[in-house]
């Protein structure tokens, strides 16, 4: 049972927390607009999806060191904030207290800095002694295609473009992200297999 004091106790409430608030406002948006339920769904799920993620790749173990897991963990509620804040300027736009544009560049410059702040919560580099396990290796993948994905998001909802280029520019940069994830996966199991073969 997790002592009262427990910093992980509090933190896994707090992502609790924020993913039944994003719950509630998908919800919300959902019955409001749902010309765009896919788009509230999207946003629904992103947290729980990359906090199950982490989870299944055992780096929120308790055989992790303290500040690796603290660190994933702030990560997660930094975009937990970012996400339910997204939400939130969509549901004052859906009320008319925003201009629509307004609130889609801020939800989409949102997504940005959620897969920044994630990708920058994982491990980058292979610390000396470390083994390059299929774990280890897909942090690495994840972590560098979340930042770098995440800032090219930044610049196009950043940038002046009209909302007609940026969109579908997106959709095309979250597409190579995917690819890229993919590939890298499977190139990672067919460079592990070779390893194995060669012992």
């Amino acid at each position: 049972m997790n002592h009262p004091l427990d910093t992980f106790f509090w933190r896994k409430l707090a992502l609790k927390l924020l993913i039944l608030s994003s719950l509630v406002l998908g919800i919300m948006l959902w019955r409001s607009r749902p010309d765009q339920a896919m788009s509230w769904l999207a946003g629904t799920l992103f947290l729980p999806i990359c906090w199950g993620l982490i989870s299944t790749l055992g780096m929120l173990g308790k055989d992790q060191p303290d500040a690796r897991r603290r660190r994933l963990y702030n990560a997660l509620l930094g975009a937990g904030l970012l996400l339910v804040g997204a939400l939130i300027s969509a549901t004052a736009t859906t009320l008319a207290w925003l201009p629509d544009g307004w609130s889609t560049r801020y939800g989409m410059l949102t997504s940005a800095l959620i897969l920044i702040v994630i990708g920058n919560g994982l491990p980058k580099k292979i610390e000396a002694g470390c083994a390059r396990t299929r774990a280890l290796s897909m942090q690495r993948l994840f972590g560098w295609v979340f930042v770098i994905g995440g800032i090219l998001q930044a610049v196009v909802w950043l940038s002046p473009l009209a909302m007609a280029i940026a969109r579908p520019l997106s959709m095309v940069l979250y597409v190579l992200m995917l690819l890229s994830c993919v590939t890298g996966y499977l190139r990672i199991r067919v460079r592990e297999k070779q390893r194995r073969e060669s012992y």
